[in-house]
């Protein structure tokens, strides 16, 4: 069993069979720390060979086995857990309270990607409020001795903006996901960075750390050729799906995700208190209540229990623990905000 400590209060715990699960969790966990014993909250994944069928279930599993239909997994409820379907069929339960000890059971086939990268991260945020923390979606980078934090939607500008503060001598504190205390203090979020081929183009001082320049050039160069194929309106039937391959293929091939120490990037060891805090988007200066409000908003849609369990569950079973504590967490995101240097808006 594999199992790891986060931010003081929280042991994360693996048992499964799966070389590829435990990989997974190893590069992604492991700079926060091996277990250190203790009392503390855990969540706790287990590989388990069988998982109950039973109980009612919303949508159509032929619907959702068509790849042109979003957003159509079918979802069952057991008693007070709900089941979750990966994209390649295999599920996961996950109970409908949090305790202390959250235990996540899924099948042999679950893809590890999938149980991390998508069913962690909304556990954990709830785990967090928990400590008197916020998972926040956002980058983060120590500047001397204050926190430089760049949130916003997806597609903003946070990745890129981090990578422009750490080549200029930052420290790295979180990509993606930032945690936040009622102090305003940012703690070290060591995930990996998930980086992709514009940020390669925007950020060259990179390459090198990433990539064999050969390599690189290679991918870059079929990836345009192949977008630019792709917008001529002539390339259709087989040709244009040969494009779309070598698109993905190139695409596929230009995107990874690094720990910082891979690409040379220099990581803050403690909570650092937060410097200048910039809101990614065209908006005007908002009372923090507002703020934190519109934030809590963009956690919900990179939640993936609340953005697409919650509708199954609100239908089958009704108001579930699960899905509570937002206004609790829009309070200590405002109060976290008090403590800001400056509050910054405008484009990525």
């Amino acid at each position: 069993m594999k199992s790891y400590t986060l931010f003081d209060g929280l042991r994360v715990a693996l048992e499964s069979e799966s070389a590829a699960a435990a990989a997974h969790f190893d590069a992604e966990l492991l700079p926060h720390g091996a277990d250190a014993g203790g009392e503390r909250q855990e969540i706790f994944f287990r590989e388990t060979a069988v998982l109950s069928s039973r109980g009612g279930a919303v949508g159509s599993p032929d619907r959702a086995r068509l790849k042109f239909v979003k957003g159509a997994p079918q979802f069952t409820l057991d008693g007070d857990r709900m089941l979750v379907r990966a994209w390649n069929g295999a599920r996961a339960s996950l109970p409908l309270t949090m305790g202390d000890r959250t235990v996540v059971e899924f099948e042999p086939e679950m893809p590890p990607a999938f149980l991390f990268n998508t069913l962690f991260p909304p556990l954990l945020r709830r785990h967090l409020r928990r400590e008197g923390k916020a998972l926040l979606h956002a980058s983060a980078a120590e500047v001397d001795g204050r926190a430089e934090v760049f949130c916003g939607w997806a597609h903003a500008g946070k990745t890129s903006s981090l990578l422009g503060t750490l080549r200029d001598g930052g420290r790295y504190l979180g990509d993606d996901k930032v945690v936040i205390d009622r102090e305003g203090r940012i703690h070290p979020c060591l995930l990996r960075l998930n980086l992709f081929g514009y940020n390669f183009e925007q950020h060259p001082w990179l390459v090198k750390r990433a990539f064999r320049p050969a390599r690189y050039h290679w991918l870059s160069w079929w990836n345009r050729r192949a977008q630019g194929a792709l917008r001529r309106p002539w390339n259709k039937g087989p040709l244009r799906g040969s494009w779309e391959s070598v698109e993905y293929l190139t695409k596929t091939g230009l995107h990874n995700r690094y720990r910082p120490e891979e690409l040379e990037i220099p990581v803050a060891d403690a909570p650092v208190p937060l410097g200048t805090f910039h809101v990614l988007a065209p908006l005007p200066e908002l009372e923090l209540g507002d703020l934190a409000r519109r934030l809590r908003s963009v956690n919900d849609e990179e939640d993936f229990l609340q953005k697409r369990m919650q509708p199954a569950v609100d239908f089958l079973h009704g108001a579930a623990p699960l899905f509570e504590g937002g206004a609790d967490e829009e309070l200590l995101i405002a109060e976290a905000l008090a403590n800001a240097g400056k509050i910054a808006y405008g484009s990525g």
